[in-house]
This record gives structure tokens, C-alpha cells and sequence, in this order.
């Protein structure tokens, strides 16, 4: 142990690698600690997205395990662990013999639409029924809704499968061979009583699928064993030993959060954002139902009452159709093209850009069917998207302050924190400092929940000395608020018209 002045102590010198996959690309990061710090080395990097095929959306899970391997064999340090994670909902099954059923489907299924969910509610007892039972705001992409979507229209692959498991623990399982669920993914899938920590039995049966399809749940921290032996040969990594991460990403991001405090409000902000506040207790009742409230799993087995919002995605899904028109801008050309814009002119309502299509007919159409100046040029439509984004965190950001008895302060952790032109539009919307963290928050959470598990610190206070001496913070402080509290009246005249 490493001796410091303050009378703490830190192991020597660790490395760990955490892989962090979004649902746009994923990456391997080998976190080096010295004892006092981290530094992070961006082993390897893969786009990936998922594909159409008969009119159903899957993951390459084969192309995924092949880039993750490519990941492990450059790595020529002597690491002390491996760890995974992935966004939520999303799972493979497994027959009784261990094979791997298929390609795990992705939440962007069009199948996965409302009137399925609506139908299995109406099975459940109806949405308030399974909000008590699981803590989980009902979200069409949900687990729950997509395997009574497949009990419903693929049967047969349902008989045929022995175990569900979601995707980061299905690639543990493929490294390592063992079956298991963490905690904090195990809690998106609205099929995890979050009150008792059990597996929501009831809700199971009441759409025809048995438990038995569930591995017992655990928290992050685990020694899951070594990489197969197979896999060991091919990357060059024998000794290498997996350690179960926070299975979410938004879980680890959350552990990337520099807050000193145990309770904060925090934005993880990248291709999807989440919103939320770490909470000692779970919220309950009519309102929380009704704002799309999760009360999500933390690395701890604890709780981060957290909304999805959609995020960069949109950011993203216009700089492809730049591309497409032959103007292959980079993401910092659009934040200064948005920038040059006239502020506050036009909104859209973020939730209606979920799906793939030309956003930058979809954005001037939106804006002529309600009535608003319609952008012009292509910064122009940049920024009604980042403002319009910026606005619906103000809009998530109210259902939550009631339950915020801290100082107000938005902490935001993950590649949004690169984007300045967004975090200022958000400190003007939400009227309060925002502060960014690391914008590799969910591979930095992943290493932090690793390097506790290997006992390189042991408390919460170590960990927050840890993040202060390795990552950069920033803080954006509200402008022209009389200018964003009228825009952000003419913005939910939008939810109101649409009603």
C-alpha cells in the first residue's frame, strides 16, 4: 500500500481495462493507477450500430466479441482485471446446452412500439400495477415488453431458450462461462422488483415466461474467473481474470460523477441522456408514474432515480445526413456552425426523433407544421436541435426538484461534456451551474468499480480524491436567462399542442 499524507492509503500501481460499448460505438480503455491517479489510454475503438434484417433490429454480437478481442490482444500490460458494459434493456438467450440463440434484438425494433406495450399492460394489470411492483417507469423498449412481444409473435425461439442474459453479462458469459445478472442492468429491464431485489415472479407469469429463464442477481465487484481458456490462447492474456462492472452504463457513469456529496443530480449525456438524482430512497407515486421516473439500480445496490431522454443521437443521426448530402462536417464544425446562429428561434419535441430518418427535412417540416421559423441552414438546424435538447433537460429537470434537497447543480458526466455549445444552452435552460466531469465517464466508472474490487481504495472519499487528481472539471454558469425562460414557455406550448 502507498502511504499518503493525509494518513490514506492507495495499492500501487494497478492496471485495469474496461470495455465500454454505446449503442454507436464501442471502445477499450486501459486505465493505468499509480496510487494517487488515473491515466486512461484509449486502447482500441469500433463503431458499431445495429442492423435491419427482415424487418427486425439486431446486435452483431460476433462483430462485437471479434472487436472486443482485438482490444484485448493489444493490451500488453499485465492487467490486474477486465470489465463490460453496455446500455440497458437489450439480451441474448441461450439454449439448455449454453449455444447462443441468434443475434440479441435491439431496442430500436420498430416492433417495440406503444400499442405492444399497451397490450402487455393491459396483461400486467395495467402500468401503476407494475410500477409497484419493479420501482420502473413503463418504456416501450423495456424488457418486459419485448419478450411478451416474442412470446406473442416468435414462440418457438422462447421454447427453445434456457437463460436470458442481458448484454453486458451475455459477453461476460462468452469471455468467461458464467451465467449471471448484475444488479444495476438487471434494473432496467422492468422485471426486477427493486423493493425486495428479487426477480418480479408475478409480472413473469402473467405473460407466459417462466423465472427459470433468470440467473440470480448479484452486485458489481464480482470476481467472475478467468477468460475462457480458448479465448485466453487467442488474445494472449492467460492470468486475465473478468471482474463484473456495473452492468449499465448509466450506473457507471454515475460513479464517474466528481460530487463530493452522496446526494446529487446528474446528467449522463451521449447517445442517450439520462437524467436523475442519487437518491438514498426510491421515489413513489402518481407523479413519478407519470413523469417517466425509473428508480435505477447504482453500482452499490442502491438507488438513481433517472428519466431517458433522448440525447446526441439526434446529434449524430444529423451528421450522417450531412454526409449523405456530401457535407461531411466534423461534430466540433457543427457546434461552431450552431453557434453563428440567431439563439431561440425554433424547437422541436426531441421525443418525436427516436427513429433513423432525415432529420434535416424532418426538423424544417416539424418546424413549418408548428408554426415557427424554419431553419435555413444547416447550423441553423444544429442548433434548434441542441436547443431544443437543452430545453427538454429543463423539462425533466422540474419533475425532479421536488424530490432535491441539495444544493441545485447539475453535474454532467460523458461524451456530451465535449459538446460546450450544449452545456452553456443547458446552464441558460435549467438556470443553474453546470459542472462537466469525464467524457469517458462510463469506461472511467467501469475502472473505478474494477480497482475497488481489486483493492485499490476502499471509500467513497478515496474515490472522490482519486477522480479530483485525475479528470478535469468545468463549470458553465446561466446566461440571458429572461431571454430562455420565455423561449422555454413558447417550447411547451409544443407538449401542449401535441397532446
Amino acid at each position: 500500500m502507498l502511504q499518503k499524507g493525509n494518513g490514506k492509503s492507495y495499492m500501487a500501481t494497478k492496471n485495469v481495462l474496461a470495455f465500454d460499448l454505446g449503442a454507436s460505438s464501442g471502445r477499450g480503455i486501459l486505465a493505468r493507477f499509480n496510487g494517487e491517479r488515473i491515466t486512461l489510454e484509449e486502447i482500441h475503438r469500433f463503431p458499431h450500430n445495429f442492423s435491419i434484417l427482415n424487418g427486425r433490429a439486431y446486435w452483431n454480437i460476433l462483430f462485437l466479441m471479434d472487436e472486443m478481442k482485438k482490444g484485448l490482444s493489444a493490451c500488453k500490460e499485465e492487467l490486474s482485471g477486465v470489465g463490460f458494459d453496455t446500455w440497458g434493456v437489450d439480451c441474448g438467450f441461450l439454449d439448455r446446452e449454453g449455444n447462443l440463440l441468434g443475434m440479441p434484438g435491439s431496442y430500436r425494433d420498430a416492433a417495440l412500439d406503444d400499442k405492444n406495450m399497451s397490450e402487455a399492460l393491459q396483461k400486467l394489470g395495467g402500468e401503476e400495477a407494475v410500477f409497484e411492483q419493479t420501482g420502473i417507469a413503463s418504456l416501450a423498449y423495456n424488457t418486459i415488453y419485448k419478450l411478451y412481444y416474442m412470446q406473442k409473435k416468435m414462440p418457438s425461439m422462447l421454447a427453445c431458450a434456457d437463460k436470458m442474459l442481458l448484454m453486458p453479462n451475455l459477453i461476460e458469459y462468452l469471455f468467461s462461462g458464467v451465467m449471471h445478472t448484475e444488479y444495476s442492468i438487471a434494473s432496467t429491464t422492468q422485471m426486477f422488483d427493486m423493493h425486495r431485489k428479487v426477480w418480479a415472479k408475478q409480472l413473469m407469469e402473467k405473460i407466459g415466461v417462466s423465472d427459470a429463464l433468470f440467473t440470480c442477481v448479484d452486485l458489481a465487484g464480482c470476481d467472475l474467473g478467468a477468460l475462457r481458456s480458448d479465448v485466453a490462447a487467442e488474445v494472449g492474456q492467460k492470468s486475465l481474470h473478468i471482474i463484473s462492472a456495473p452492468g449499465h452504463d448509466t450506473a457507471c457513469a454515475v460513479e464517474a460523477v466528481p460530487a463530493t456529496t452522496e446526494e446529487f443530480t446528474f446528467l449522463s449525456s451521449g447517445t442517450w441522456s439520462l437524467m436523475g438524482i442519487s437518491s438514498k430512497k426510491m421515489l413513489q407515486g402518481e407523479r413519478i408514474i407519470r413523469d417517466k421516473i425509473s428508480n435505477e439500480g447504482t453500482a452499490d445496490g442502491g438507488y438513481r432515480p433517472t428519466v431517458n431522454i433522448i440525447g446526441l443521437w439526434m446529434n449524430q443521426e444529423l451528421r450522417r445526413n450531412f454526409a449523405a448530402q456530401g457535407k461531411d462536417y466534423t461534430f466540433q464544425q457543427m457546434q461552431e456552425m450552431a453557434d453563428r446562429e440567431k439563439p431561440l428561434q425554433s424547437f422541436i419535441r426531441p421525443d418525436d426523433f427516436m427513429q433513423p430518418g432525415d432529420y434535416t427535412v424532418q426538423i424544417r417540416e416539424y418546424c413549418k407544421q408548428t408554426n415557427q421559423p424554419v431553419p435555413q441552414t444547416d447550423g441553423a438546424i444544429v442548433r434548434c436541435m441542441l436547443e431544443s435538447l437543452a430545453m427538454k433537460y429543463r423539462q425533466v429537470y422540474d419533475t425532479l426538484k421536488p424530490y432535491i434537497t441539495w444544493e441545485e447543480k447539475l453535474y454532467v458526466v460523458g461524451g456530451g461534456t465535449q459538446n460546450v455549445q450544449l452545456n452553456q444552452y443547458t446552464a441558460n435552460a435549467l438556470g443553474i451551474p453546470v459542472i462537466t466531469g469525464a467524457s469517458e465517464a462510463t469506461a472511467v466508472g467501469n475502472v473505478m468499480a474494477q480497482l475497488k474490487a481489486v483493492g485499490a481504495y476502499q471509500t467513497k472519499e478515496e474515490k472522490c480524491d482519486i477522480l479530483a487528481a485525475s479528470f478535469e472539471t468545468k463549470e458553465y454558469l446561466p446566461q440571458a436567462q429572461e431571454a430562455w425562460q420565455e423561449a422555454y414557455a413558447r417550447f411547451l406550448k409544443l407538449y401542449e399542442e401535441r397532446k
